[in-house]
């Protein structure tokens, strides 16, 4: 497996488990993990303020 591929894969699960918190525990626990979890900025934004945006794979309630 190359190293794009594990960062990809890591940051994926990161922001998967991110949205996760998001729903148990709220924004603020959510971006702290993910951020934790060295995910981008870009990315926590992205996720967080424009759900239409999320992957398929991405923790939806």
């Amino acid at each position: 497996m190359n190293q794009h591929l594990r960062v990809y894969k890591s940051t994926e699960l990161a922001v998967s488990r991110g949205l996760a918190v998001v729903l148990m525990d709220g924004v603020r626990a959510g971006i702290e993990y993910m951020k934790k979890e060295n995910v981008p900025m870009e990315v926590i934004y992205r996720v967080l303020l424009a759900p239409s945006k999320r992957r398929e794979t991405d923790w939806h309630h």
